[in-house]
């Protein structure tokens, strides 16, 4: 019967699939100028619609002539779904997924196509390669502390390892912040809202000469957070073992939790050194000081628990009997022996030169530094110490790029350049498991890494007839890393050696192959470097379609598990992952600009994909990050934008995604044929806004947007479903040329959805993450 089901879901799938690609050969004419695609604009004489222009590929060029998949989201459609970091990106993205780990907000995942990243330790490798002012950033834990200000966002959808390199196999995210301006003036942005928000942003530019322009710009967030904390309520004097572990100490219940405290700050500076040379310089410094989630157990989740072979406590603990009959089934009434929180610095600063020389050529250096310094702690759903974190993560980076950019002639444009990165990762964790029948201990891992990175990149673009550009392009990148670290059993309470029985309570089941007397040492490097490269066709039948046809390739870096490191085979090196992409697609813009669509197909062949998996590693089993398969995804996407009335814009996405593990390496062999994570069938987002002029000083301008992510798997094993869902928002204002003032409502059906699954590992129960519940509030804008 199970192979019959499976059969007949990858049927259904199969099935779909032809079908999309059935449609897309109909209406291969009606396909996507990005709905969101509103960055720079300006007019030509020959045409009179607008052209779009952005700064994706490292060069100004009119995003209907990409051969490719690039969404933008200015500042008024950011600013219109009301969210304050990188989950806008999902919001208007199909195909994109936004998720956290239990960093929360501070460290968020991005995943393009299915696409992403399963590892959150900060020495991994990202498949999304983010960029804020052309910087790349090197952990994602970078991201938020430097989301506001912001001019727009582009986000390039498919492998960019030819321009960006490494950890771009899923695409790559621009964020570029607004430029200071010769005039004085600037804006206050201000949310008020329920669960004790308040968010103020805002800029003031200081022209100090006409050759030299500063801004200053700043973020404050705080609220009370939507969680309700319980304390350790009747897990207060659990022991799981009476005389060896310590009884749970009280916790006091803290009420509202999971609020944001963060601050950030930019100051940017211009120079127009002459007529073809300009310098800018960028600082930004950011804390957030935020409490993090809690994972929820419910009362159906606690049974569930209970009655599965992971279950190891005694059901007939007095302690657990009061707190099972005390759980509910509210998603955000939560119990903990510790309160979760953030302690988290950063530091950027850059400076770009471009000059102009009189050949007509430009070349640009950009040279950047960040770093971040960031601690936090993780409870598990239960009110006392079976399995809580602690995280200690230090990092910093250094990167320099150069390019220069010119033309042949009329027909060719080239562009040559050079990318240096160095980082280190200092990181520590401590794996509490204190009051617990598994291990009873504290064990800590310290390591450092170290990488060197280079890449030579190339590309061109040639268009010997109007109709036809062969674009192509090629790089090649190296990287050197080294790992080095221990990890001690700190035995707490004297227990290593016990003879190892699990069950029933009060005897414990010592786990860690780790004598305390003598730590795991390891010192592993790695020396890994790939070609990537690229060729697309363009083909422009008339001039308001595109046709384009691409062929590239990318690679995930190699690196080493950034997890608790417990045996010396996790410590082995993961080699570099690498897929070969194939894209075909089509754009339409009508000529008044009021109808514009998009329509694309893409499949991606991996080679040597990296997941954690239980593997046989130099003759052991054990559970690692390493290169545990080949992998396929196939899909389809489309997006429109329409205004068939005056002040009436419609916007909509979809994505269509199949994605297969083969091959698969490790000891499950049921893995073999699951999806990849974070690839539903389908996701899409629709907005519809509509405005109206009051009177000649007054417009109205409302907005109802919804966005959908599938059913979707966070892990290979496809054991922690994430449940489809659905979030609808509405947003009414009343502008003027000065000033803005807006109601506004997220997840207005109050949606019950997670942004983060951890299955259970037989310690506690299945860990939700939960989204955030309905909220609302007011917005007040003011420019001077």
């Amino acid at each position: 019967m199970t192979t019959h089901t499976a059969r007949t879901n990858h049927f259904r799938k199969k099935t779909i699939f032809l079908a999309i690609k059935g449609i897309f050969m109909a209406a291969s004419g009606l396909t996507l100028l990005p709905s969101q695609a509103l960055a720079q604009v300006t007019n030509t004489e020959e045409e009179t619609l607008e052209v779009v222009t952005v700064t994706a590929r490292k060069k100004v060029e009119s995003i209907q002539d990409i051969p490719g998949v690039v969404n933008v989201l200015n500042n008024k459609q950011l600013r219109a779904n009301g969210t304050a970091d990188a989950q806008a990106l999902a919001l208007n993205t199909p195909g994109l997924i936004y998720s956290e780990t239990y960093a929360g907000a501070s460290s968020p995942r991005i995943t393009i196509r299915g696409v992403g990243d399963d590892d959150f330790n900060p020495n991994g490798s990202s498949s999304a390669a983010i960029h804020v002012n052309g910087v790349y950033q090197g952990t994602n834990g970078l991201l938020n502390g430097q989301y506001f200000d912001i001019d727009r966002v582009e986000v390039l959808k498919g492998p960019q390892g030819t321009l960006y390199g490494r950890n771009a196999t899923a695409g790559a995210v621009n964020i570029l912040t607004n430029r200071p301006d010769i005039d004085f003036g600037g804006y206050l942005d201000l949310d008020v809202g329920n669960y004790g928000l308040f968010r103020g942003e805002g800029a003031v530019n200081l022209p100090i000469s006409d050759d030299f322009l500063v801004r200053i710009a700043g973020l404050y967030e705080s609220s009370d957070g939507f969680y309700e904390h319980l304390g350790t309520g009747p897990g207060t004097g659990y022991t799981y073992s009476e005389g060896t572990i310590t009884p749970q100490q009280a916790v006091a219940a803290q009420g509202d939790w999971g609020g944001a405290d963060r601050v950030s700050a930019r100051v940017t500076a211009e120079w127009t050194v002459s007529d073809s040379t300009l310098v800018t310089a960028k600082v930004t410094m950011g804390e957030d000081n935020s409490e993090l989630a809690i994972p929820d157990v419910t009362a159906d989740n606690w049974v569930e628990y209970t009655n599965s072979a992971a279950f190891f406590l005694d059901p007939q603990d007095p302690a657990l009997v009061d707190f099972a009959n005390a759980l509910d089934n509210d998603p955000f009434t939560v119990y903990s022996n510790m309160l979760p929180k953030l302690d988290s610095e950063q530091f950027g600063a850059n400076l770009q030169i471009e000059h102009e020389f009189s050949s007509g050529t430009t070349g640009t250096v950009l040279i950047g530094y960040e770093s971040l310094d960031r601690d936090y702690t993780t409870s598990d759903n239960l009110p006392f110490a079976v399995a809580d974190y602690l995280f200690r993560n230090e990092f910093s980076q250094f990167t320099v790029e150069a390019r220069l950019a010119g033309s042949y002639s009329e027909k060719v444009n080239w562009l040559l350049g050079a990318f240096s990165l160095q980082d280190e990762v200092d990181f520590g964790t401590n794996l509490l498991f204190l009051n617990s029948g598994l291990w009873q201990t504290d064990v800590q891992t310290d390591y450092v890494q170290e990488r060197d990175s280079l890449g030579l990149f190339a590309s061109s673009d040639w268009t010997p007839v109007e109709w036809f550009t062969l674009e192509t392009g090629i790089r090649y990148s190296s990287d050197e890393v080294t790992f080095e670290g221990q990890t001690q059993n700190l035995d707490p309470y004297g227990v290593y050696g016990t003879a190892p029985t699990f069950f029933p309570a009060g005897e414990v089941y010592i786990g860690v192959p780790i004598d305390p007397s003598s730590p795991l040492v390891f010192n592993e490097s790695l020396d890994d470097s790939e070609v990537t490269w690229k060729v697309s066709g363009i083909f422009t039948p008339a001039k308001q379609w595109r046709l384009y046809a691409t062929v590239s390739t990318g690679y995930k870096a190699g690196g080493f598990d950034g997890s608790t490191i417990l045996t010396a085979e996790e410590a082995l090196p993961i080699d570099s992952e690498t897929l070969v992409a194939y894209e075909v697609g089509s754009k339409y813009r009508s000529d008044d600009g009021l109808l514009s669509a998009e329509a694309n197909l893409f499949y991606y062949d991996f080679s040597d994909y990296q997941s954690t998996a239980t593997l046989f590693v130099a003759g052991a089993s054990t559970n690692v990050r390493a290169n545990v398969s080949d992998a396929t995804i196939q899909g389809a996407e489309f997006a429109l934008t329409l205004s068939p009335i005056d002040g009436l814009d419609i916007r909509a996405g979809a994505a269509f995604i199949e994605s297969e593990i083969n091959n698969f390496q490790g000891e499950d062999t049921t893995i073999e044929g699951n999806d990849l994570p974070f690839s539903p069938d389908l996701s899409w987002n629709l907005a519809v806004v509509y405005a109206t002029a009051i009177n000649d000083d007054f417009m109205l301008r409302t907005q109802i947007d919804a966005s959908n992510t599938g059913e979707h798997y966070q892990t290979i094993n496809n054991n922690d479903q994430v449940d489809s869902y659905t979030i609808a928002n509405g947003r009414v204002a009343l502008e003027t040329e000065d000033w803005e003032v807006a109601l506004w409502v997220r997840n207005l059906t109050d949606e019950d959805y997670n942004v983060g699954f951890f299955p259970t590992t037989g310690l506690t129960p299945d860990t939700f993450l939960k989204g955030a519940p309905r909220t609302y509030g007011v917005n007040l804008l003011m420019h001077f």
